[in-house]
C-alpha cells in the first residue's frame, strides 16, 4: 500500500487515481457513472464554462489545456510526461459544449494509462479506450447538469408571475433536452459541423 501515498504533490491526476483505486478496489473496475460522477466534483467542472475558465480550471489541477487548430478529423490530443501533463483541443467548436466534451474525453485516457501503470486497468486489451473515453465524457456532462440543475429549478420557482414561470419550466425544458442530446450524440453533431463548413468553403 505504499504505492497509493506516494507520487501525487506533482501530480493531482495520480492522486484522484490513487483515491479511486482505494474508495472501489474491493469492486474494481467501478462502473463509469460513479467515476465521472466523483471526477466531475474534483475537478470543480461547471455545465457553462469558458474556455479561460477551463484552462485555469485545469492548470489548477496540474494540467496545461490548450485551443489550437487541428486535423479535421482530429477533436483533441493529449500528452504526459513525467510529471507533466497537457491536452490540446481542437481550436474549431463544431458543436455547442464539445470543448468540454473533449476535454473528458483525454481525461479518460490519461486516466486510464495511470491505472493502467499503478495495475488496476478498467478495460480489456480487447477493449476500445476510444469507446470507454467517449462513455466518460458523456457520463460527466450528465452529472455536472444534475449537479447544476435543482439550482435553476429553485430559481424559476421563485418567480411571481405564473406565466413567466411557466415560460422558463418550458425553456428550461427544451434547453435541457438539447443539452442531453448533445451529450449523446456529441461526434454525430460535429461530423454535421464540419461538413457544413466544409461546404462554406467549397462554395466560396
Amino acid at each position: 500500500m505504499q504505492l497509493l501515498t506516494d507520487g501525487t504533490k506533482n501530480n493531482s491526476l495520480l492522486g484522484f487515481c490513487l483515491s479511486a483505486i482505494s474508495r472501489f478496489q474491493d469492486n474494481w473496475p467501478p462502473e463509469e457513472l460513479v467515476l465521472a460522477e466523483d471526477f466531475v466534483t474534483w475537478l470543480g467542472f461547471k455545465p457553462f464554462m469558458t474556455r479561460d475558465a477551463l484552462r485555469q480550471m485545469c492548470q489548477s489541477k496540474g494540467v496545461t489545456l490548450s485551443f489550437e487548430p487541428l486535423p479535421d478529423d482530429v477533436r483533441g490530443l493529449n500528452c504526459s510526461f513525467q510529471d507533466k501533463k497537457e491536452i490540446v483541443v481542437s481550436r474549431r467548436e463544431l458543436a455547442p459544449f464539445a470543448d468540454a466534451h473533449t476535454l473528458f474525453h483525454e481525461f479518460r485516457e490519461m486516466i486510464e494509462h495511470s491505472f493502467i501503470d499503478l495495475g488496476y486497468a478498467t478495460i480489456g486489451a480487447s477493449d476500445s479506450l476510444e469507446i470507454q473515453a467517449e462513455l466518460f465524457a458523456m457520463s460527466c456532462r450528465f452529472k455536472a447538469a444534475e449537479t447544476e440543475l435543482p439550482a435553476f429549478i429553485q430559481k424559476t420557482m421563485g418567480i411571481e408571475k405564473r406565466w413567466e414561470r411557466y415560460l422558463l419550466y418550458l425553456l428550461l425544458a427544451i434547453f435541457g433536452a438539447s443539452y442531453f442530446f448533445s451529450c449523446i450524440y456529441m461526434r454525430q453533431l460535429e461530423d454535421i459541423g464540419s461538413e457544413v463548413q466544409r461546404q462554406r468553403y467549397v462554395r466560396t
